[in-house]
């Protein structure tokens, strides 16, 4: 699936450049996306500051600290998405670059950040407690030897904090 997000990138980007290509001719083309990368980069480095700024009056508990770094994420795409070639990544940063759609992304980055921390934080605990089992399954049971014996996990009151053990 990524694959096909990569080929679509690069359609796109081809498709945008042949267009202003054609309708401008190549030398304005290229001009053009050598102007948008170079006036990026300019906007960039004045937003970027205003951004490290805030972070640290976020830091300095002067300001909330939600909105400095939900625009350091964004701040961050941006910059991936001006270093990207291409036209359409460039004016997709620098439209990241603009206060106002910075702040109506807000939410949507607080949001994405949230489940991806749990997410985390769920995968983290799992590791701990040894029952996630990449790719597998755990069954819960008792192992019975070819001999006849029977082997269960030890079991602890400090160990059974009520958690399945995965083995």
């Amino acid at each position: 699936m990524r694959m096909l997000y990569v080929i679509a990138y690069f359609a796109i980007e081809i498709g945008a450049f042949v267009a202003m290509a054609h309708f401008l001719g190549v030398g304005w083309a290229v001009l053009i996306t050598l102007a948008a990368v170079v006036a990026g980069f300019a906007l960039l480095q004045r937003q970027g500051r205003k951004v490290f700024a805030e972070l640290g009056r976020a830091s300095r508990n002067e300001v909330d600290p939600r909105g400095p770094l939900t625009d350091t994420a964004l701040l961050a795409a941006a910059t991936l998405l001006m270093v990207v070639p291409g036209i359409v990544s460039t004016a997709v940063g620098l439209l990241l670059l603009a206060p106002p759609v910075r702040r109506g992304l807000r939410p949507v980055v607080a949001a994405a950040g949230a489940k991806s921390f749990a997410a985390s934080m769920n995968r983290a605990g799992l590791y701990a407690s040894g029952i996630y089992v990449r790719g597998g399954t755990v069954v819960d049971g008792t192992v019975v030897e070819t001999d006849g014996t029977v082997r269960t996990p030890p079991s602890t009151d400090s160990d059974n904090r009520g958690l399945p053990r995965g083995h």
